[in-house]
């Protein structure tokens, strides 16, 4: 209930404040909004009853963009020594600008036949007075061009000041000056319709539909009784409706509605949610701009203060009301209608048996401190309470620098800051042996820059990141997608330079703290890289260098090594690895000879011993492509109207013979990121209390299963301490089956069907393959059925006992109604991991949808994941109802969200369940 009375309260607040702020943006009539329907007056009823409104008034000056000084006094200018006259302007003075230079009155026929026109000279001589009667439009265009304003009404009085022309009626032009005035009475089924054009909101339509309506349109004076105002958006689908029984313009800067109420509800006539407040009113003020504590704004770079228009809105005894019950009260609400949540980035709330009850709220620093951010920067406090956990706070900065002549060129970077009193248990899933108790005070911290350097040496490039981690285990309980899909956390400057093709780069990536993760520091490293280096037209050259001092080190965190070649050493290692090949054509087949050569030298083996490597080889690649068009091919069944078969077969044979084996050097260069490689520490020595028997020791122990020799074996060749003897073809199909589909004359092109097929033969398969013949047979399918629904399927095999074995089919399906669908089986040996998972997004009715999500593992019999989610979509609001459960870390969770559609379209992002890692 309290996220969503919140969230309620908020989304409403937000249709007030978007209506107030388009409102007070354009020079529109009026603002209003309706109620109880009042019998419409006739001419007869107010003969001579108004002319006392064009009594003479004091005069009113100009609106202007910025009006500090109200009182009109004239400014004197100064004397310069020699007796002329210094012109210049005090700091901080704003000269004034009218808003619009002139405006054009043209008058119509409303419902297309003559209308009744009575016309009289009143007794000042000055203002004559029209009474139309049978329908009339009245249509005004600004000078600026920027907007048009159109009157319709039923009955109109109109009177024209310094313009005594009997024929006014065919249109009038008036201008700021203050020689033509006119005013306005409108009554029975007055429509006025607005359209502006505006930077930030784009075109806003603006339709007031009222019983009668006064406006002075010199003054901007007005008054609307009974009145509906509909404001349409291009972001938000529902109009944000404003209704009043009152609303009254005292002047180009205030407003007063009474009796209002404000909604953005799809059925307007009975809207279900609405805001109501007896007495509202809106002033604009023109100066220095301040923040919601009253301190002025300054630029945060001059520290000039900051001219502008702030849109002030006041609000009584505010109600909240769903379907007519009251569910939210303020007694009184004063926001800024520019910016109606203030510093208020964003606000969640949720509840899990991992933080408790959680309390997420994230602010604009800047409007905090009351700064002009520079442009491109963001800075952003994040202020959290986790019931399970304790109290955290953070920051985060994100900053772009634009290119200046004569500068640096362009950069960006961003800082994150997090910190938490933790006094709960991690809960990360699974059984990971002895685990160091971590710090009651934990946290994160870390800045990333990167940096273009042309303007120094063109082609340089800078990227940087210094990082700090409390704990192990932080990073993946609090920051969970960032560890699994992030770059890794630690510190480094790295430095490129790129010329045609020609690469330099330099690397420093010192080891700070962190002793629970395997890393290499380097202190520092340089590579260069030579590509596609052509010789007389026929040799193509590529060539990899690289030199530095490393300083190994294995997790402290774990006992067992689960890779031989893994030691903590300081040493340094240079690398030269060169391939020359000679590409060439014969007839269709495709051929390309190369040899490659790679010398690399050790100071310190894993022996304590330095050692040099020498590895050479060479080998073919070759390719043919084949292709054939089958016109008559045609299928209703199959969606095929033609076949273009295209076929390419390939393959590569390789030897190479180095003077050391692998497991005799340092790993130095890293096989995995962080979180694969402490995931695979975590769980390797595990694998025999997972999967009893013969496949746990394995996995646990056997070469089949080591990452390195693996790498050999697939011929992955950018990681220098990884490499061997190796001889091996590898050989594949790739196969597209291509056909039109679509109307006639807007046919596509589309693969009908792909399918690819792999393997590799070693013929010295004792020393390289386990003494087995063939490995990684592969394939991989896909049959698009149509434009929307496609069926897949990916296996590789190992043909040998406790080789591995990998196949998943599945289902994909989605329509343009949202609906989507997927099924899908993968089984995993030697894991004897069998399972399925189906997700469905279905649109139950144009107001519910259901989302459902399930995963089951038959192999160990244990449900994985399980979600369901049903959301429906009212004239209003958004009301969503979900569980999930997740097996892993037996983790049971409950949501329940209500959020007004205006809040979801207008402020996306800002309101909804907590995220942590943000």
């Amino acid at each position: 209930m309290v996220r969503r009375s919140i969230a309620t309260g908020l989304g409403l607040l937000l249709a007030l404040g978007l209506a107030a702020a388009v409102r007070a943006q354009s020079p529109a009539p009026i603002q209003g909004m309706p109620v109880p329907v009042r019998p419409s007056p006739t001419a007869a009823q107010f003969p001579l009853g108004t002319d006392t409104l064009m009594e003479p008034v004091p005069a009113v000056p100009p609106r202007t963009s910025y009006q500090p000084d109200r009182t009109g006094q004239p400014i004197n200018p100064a004397r310069t020594p020699n007796g002329g006259l210094n012109l210049t302007l005090p700091d901080g003075f704003q000269i004034p600008v009218p808003d619009s230079a002139t405006r054009l009155f043209r008058f119509i026929p409303r419902y297309g036949k003559f209308i009744n026109v009575g016309t009289e000279l009143l007794p000042d001589q000055v203002t004559r007075r029209f009474v139309v009667t049978g329908g009339l439009i009245v249509n005004v265009s600004y000078g600026n061009g920027q907007q048009e304003i159109e009157f319709a009404t039923d009955e109109a009085v109109v009177w024209v000041r310094g313009n005594d022309k009997e024929n006014a009626m065919n249109g009038i032009q008036t201008t700021n000056d203050g020689k033509t005035e006119v005013e306005l009475y409108l009554a029975g089924n007055v429509v006025i319709r607005t359209q502006s054009g505006n930077g930030r909101l784009g075109n806003v339509t603006q339709t007031l539909r009222a019983e009668q309506v006064y406006y002075d349109v010199n003054r901007s004076r007005a008054v609307a009784l009974c009145a509906d105002l509909e404001l349409n958006v291009p972001r938000v689908p529902d109009g944000v409706h404003l209704q009043g029984k009152e609303i009254d313009r005292l002047d180009a800067d205030h407003w007063e509605i009474y009796g209002g109420s404000a909604f953005s509800s799809k059925l307007p006539s009975d809207p279900g949610l609405r805001i109501d407040s007896p007495k509202v009113l809106l002033e604009e003020r023109h100066g220095v701009r301040k923040n919601i504590f009253g301190k002025p704004y300054r630029d945060a770079i001059t520290g000039e203060p900051v001219i502008g228009t702030d849109r002030i809105i006041t609000a009584q005894n505010m109600v909240t009301r769903l379907n007519g019950l009251p569910v939210f009260y303020l007694p009184k609400l004063k926001t800024n209608a520019n910016e109606p949540f203030g510093p208020l980035v964003g606000l969640g709330l949720g509840q899990s048996r991992i933080f408790g009850t959680q309390i997420n709220t994230s602010w604009d620093m800047y409007k905090l401190l009351a700064l002009r951010p520079p442009d491109g920067h963001n800075w952003r406090l994040h202020l959290d309470y986790l019931s399970d956990r304790g109290p955290a706070a953070g920051t985060d900065y994100t900053y772009r620098l634009p290119a200046n002549p004569g500068q640096l060129s362009p950069g960006q970077g961003q800082f994150h800051l997090f910190g938490i009193n933790d006094n709960g248990v991690d809960v990360l899933g699974g059984d990971r042996g002895p685990q160091v108790v971590p710090p009651v005070l934990r946290g994160r911290a870390d800045w990333r820059h990167v940096q273009a350097l042309d303007d120094i040496v063109e082609g340089l490039y800078f990227q940087g990141q210094v990082a700090y981690v409390s704990d192990m285990n932080f990073l993946e309980q609090y920051y969970n997608n960032e560890w699994n899909l992030g770059p890794n956390h630690e510190t480094f400057g790295y430095l490129t330079w790129n010329h045609r093709n020609f690469e330099l780069t330099g690397l420093v990536n010192p080891r700070l703290a962190r002793p629970w993760i395997s890393q290499t520091a380097w202190l520092p490293r340089v590579d260069a890289h030579l590509i596609g280096q052509s010789f007389f037209d026929r040799l193509v050259y590529n060539a990899r260098a690289n030199a530095g001092y490393a300083q190994t080190h294995t997790s402290g965190n774990y006992v067992t090594t689960v890779l031989p070649t893994d030691r903590n050493l300081n040493l340094g290692r240079v690398d030269l690895g060169q391939e020359l090949s000679l590409p060439f054509e014969l007839g269709p087949v495709k051929l390309a000879p190369y040899g490659k050569l790679d010398l690399a030298y050790y100071s310190s083996d894993l022996e304590g011993n330095d050692a040099g490597r020498v590895l050479g080889g060479g080998g073919l690649r070759t390719s043919l492509p084949l292709s054939r068009l089958y016109e008559e091919a045609s299928s209703e069944l199959f969606n095929i109207r033609g076949l273009y078969h295209k076929t390419v077969l390939g393959a590569n044979y390789y030897y190479a013979q180095s003077n050391i084996p692998y497991t005799q050097l340092p790993l130095v260069d890293r096989l995995n990121d962080d979180a694969v490689d402490q995931a695979y520490r975590t769980i390797r020595p595990y694998e025999p209390l997972y999967l009893p028997g013969g496949p746990g020791l394995a996995l646990a122990t056997s070469e089949l299963y080591d990452p390195q020799k693996y790498i050999i074996r697939r011929l992955v060749e950018n990681r220098i301490d990884t490499l061997d003897s190796m001889n091996v073809l590898q050989m594949d199909v790739r196969q597209r089956f291509q056909t039109k589909r679509g109307y006639p004359g807007l046919e596509h092109t589309v693969d009908a069907f792909t399918l690819g097929l792999s393997g590799s033969w070693f013929p010295q398969a004792g020393r390289d393959n386990f003494g087995k013949p063939f490995a990684f047979l592969e394939y991989n399918a896909l049959w698009n059925v149509g434009d929307r629904t496609s069926l897949l399927s990916n296996g590789w095999f190992d043909p040998y006992n406790g080789g591995t074995r990998y196949w998943n089919i599945g289902t994909f399906l989605n329509r343009t109604d949202r609906t989507n669908f997927y099924l899908g089986y993968r089984q995993t040996d030697p894991l004897n991991s069998k399972q399925v998972t189906a997700a469905v997004g279905y649109q139950l009715s144009r107001r519910y949808y259901m989302n459902l999500g399930a995963s089951y593992d038959f192999g160990i019999q244990e449900a994985l994941s399980n979600t369901f989610t049903i959301s429906r979509t009212g004239s209003d609001m958004t009301v969503s109802i979900g569980i999930t459960y997740n097996a892993l870390i037996n983790n049971l969770g409950f949501q329940f969200l209500v959020i007004p559609n205006i809040a979801a379209y207008a402020a996306p992002g800002r309101f909804g369940a907590t995220a942590l890692g943000r």
